[in-house]
């Protein structure tokens, strides 16, 4: 968008000259995340400290379960598009702390994470100058689609009643720090104050058809220029259901075979 590529009305209104006018910053997607965090009182059957693997995740990677067992079951696993990715931490997930995770006293904590994995809220970014070292201006819009709030909120619900249940509630006496009697207004509230970016923003210079609001072609390159390409999660089309790393890193491998292809070409 610096160098001219991008909405003109923005570009123009920051005295830059509009080399090729395309959607870049449009499309913005993320995976907002939220949580339950739960306290561990101790009492006469119970401990103050939790003591458990990191975030489980061992059990994901090592041991299979059933439709009655107490960790998800293979089949679980292999759904391509869950809606909600969820984990569980002795960390405290904090929106308001730059690494999002503060760990909890003598592992005393336990919180309860919802991610939205597929998300129908889409975001934007506009240049605020055109100056290179001040910050664009960054609309994330979670939550635009009812259906998004939704989602979240019936998953945070289900966090409540999971750390009501034993052994959560017996044997460590977990209370979650929410109220026990929450309207939906108030979770509305609580998940538009808590929430917090995965990290995964992505696809704001899409992989499309010009003519459908693409960016850059299927060789990643860009529209209406020649020797550049885009190789990075900006140019995914959809956000992927899960973390971002290996899609991302997938583009990269995908790129260098596309850049020796065309130089074999030329020579």
């Amino acid at each position: 968008m610096l160098s001219g590529i991008g909405p003109k009305n923005n570009l123009e209104e920051n005295n830059i000259k509009v080399r090729k006018e395309l959607p870049v910053g449009r499309n913005l997607l993320d995976h907002p995340g939220c949580s339950i965090n739960a306290k561990v009182v101790p009492n006469s059957t119970s401990t103050s400290r939790m003591d458990y693997s990191s975030c489980g995740l061992e059990l994901g990677m090592f041991y299979k379960g059933d439709i009655n067992g107490k960790i998800p079951s293979q089949k679980n696993f292999l759904d391509k598009r869950p809606d909600i990715q969820f984990f569980a931490s002795t960390n405290i997930l904090d929106p308001a702390d730059s690494d999002h995770a503060k760990s909890g006293k003598r592992n005393d904590i336990l919180t309860f994470a919802s991610i939205l994995n597929i998300p129908s809220s889409v975001g934007y970014l506009e240049l605020r100058s055109s100056n290179p070292f001040i910050h664009p201006k960054i609309f994330l819009n979670y939550y635009e689609k009812p259906d998004d709030l939704y989602l979240m909120m019936s998953s945070l619900k289900l966090s409540c009643e999971m750390l009501k249940q034993p052994p959560l509630s017996t044997v460590w006496g977990v209370e979650p720090d929410v109220d026990k009697e929450m309207s939906d207004e108030d979770w509305e509230q609580y998940i538009r104050k808590m929430t917090w970016s995965s990290p995964h923003p992505c696809s704001t210079v899409k992989m499309a058809p010009e003519s459908q609001g693409g960016c850059v072609n299927h060789r990643l390159q860009v529209y209406g220029t020649k020797n550049l390409r885009v190789v990075d999660a900006s140019i995914f089309p959809t956000i992927p259901a899960g973390n971002i790393n290996a899609p991302t890193a997938m583009v990269a491998w995908k790129a260098s075979r596309l850049i020796e292809e065309d130089y074999k070409n030329k020579s």
